[in-house]
């Protein structure tokens, strides 16, 4: 029987990328010149060497730089290939590992305070509620209406008087089923004709979807 036993030559303790380094520092061969004698972007040399696969290309890639620079430093060790592979594969596997913990505590970190995301998503739906119950009630809501000049059960002794009042902006003015012209600020007049004795006079607003804002004034016509 020989004495010869088969030994791996590789690595021992270094990784893939020290090996080479090694290798490239023995032949007297600097990254520069590696860079420009195999086109490869001296940046992804020295991640090769320092085995910071996360800085190569994705991919096919990473493994064809490799192969070419291996070759140009005529490394001839039949698994080398298949070494860098396996550890640019483990790099992946773990940065995937840590990306999906990260994840993973995100959401952790998410649902733990879940009664107070509850209780914040209740007070924006009760807000909501509030404003449109506003916002609807101030739709339907009767418009605000004012007569300055005239008071219920006045007496007085002409045939006319001038009605002057106020309402909110928009809204449509009407006496005695009339209707009234207001300005922009809701400002509003009209002389009424009176007859003799008592007259009823209803001033009234109304928005487009609104209720009715009435006010009656009864005034006595002496003559």
């Amino acid at each position: 029987m020989s004495g010869f036993v088969k030994k791996n030559i590789f690595l021992d303790q270094d990784s893939v990328g020290a090996y080479i380094k090694k290798n490239r520092q023995k032949k007297s061969i600097s990254l520069e010149e590696a860079s420009l004698k195999t086109g490869i972007n001296i940046k992804y040399l020295k991640a090769i060497e320092e085995s910071s696969y996360r800085d190569l290309p994705k991919g096919v890639y990473a493994k064809i730089f490799f192969k070419k620079y291996v070759d140009f430093l005529d490394i001839r060790h039949k698994n080398i290939v298949s070494d860098f592979v396996k550890e640019y594969d483990r790099s992946q596997n773990f940065e995937k590992n840590i990306f999906f913990n990260k994840v993973v505590s995100w959401k952790s970190f998410v649902s733990l305070p879940r009664v107070l995301r509850n209780l914040l998503i209740f007070l924006v739906v009760v807000i909501c509620l509030f404003y449109l119950f506003f916002y609807l009630k101030n739709i339907f809501a009767p418009p605000f209406l004012e007569v300055y000049n005239v008071e219920d059960r006045q007496i007085i002794n002409s045939s006319s008087v001038l009605i002057e009042g106020k309402t909110d902006a928009e809204s449509e003015v009407s006496i005695n089923g009339e209707a009234v012209l207001s300005d922009a600020s809701g400002q509003f007049s009209e002389v009424i004709y009176l007859k003799s004795g008592i007259n009823f006079i209803h001033i009234s607003a109304k928005k487009k979807y609104s209720k009715q804002n009435l006010i009656i004034k009864q005034i006595l016509v002496e003559k």
